[in-house]
């Protein structure tokens, strides 16, 4: 990494950023959406990957709902709270499980 004509200071920098998104993305899941204390509880390997799929789709979801809001509130992305909007969630999740399937809004 020290070779100036393989690494530039312009691809070291963006490849630092690119590494912080991962590293913010891997702690929204593993702090916030998954909880400091749970664990992976399937024990078979494939149940194992179906849960992990899982997770990263609630953090899609939570990232969708954020773009969504957004674009309609006409503000970038990155001024929404991830852990702001997963607290509205869950406290809307208990409302959303009592409605029957005809008063679910069409996503």
């Amino acid at each position: 990494m020290l070779d100036i004509e393989k690494f530039s200071a312009e691809l070291l920098a963006s490849e630092y950023h690119q590494r912080w998104e991962v590293e913010n993305t891997i702690d929204e899941v593993k702090v916030h959406l998954l909880g400091r204390k749970t664990h992976i509880r399937s024990q078979k390997p494939r149940e194992v990957v179906l849960e992990v799929y899982g997770l990263l789709l609630g953090h899609w979801a939570i990232r969708l709902l954020i773009f969504q809001a957004a674009r309609s509130a006409e503000v970038s992305p990155l001024r929404i709270s991830f852990t702001v909007t997963l607290r509205v969630v869950r406290r809307a999740l208990p409302k959303f499980q009592r409605l029957q399937a005809k008063e679910l809004p069409f996503f």
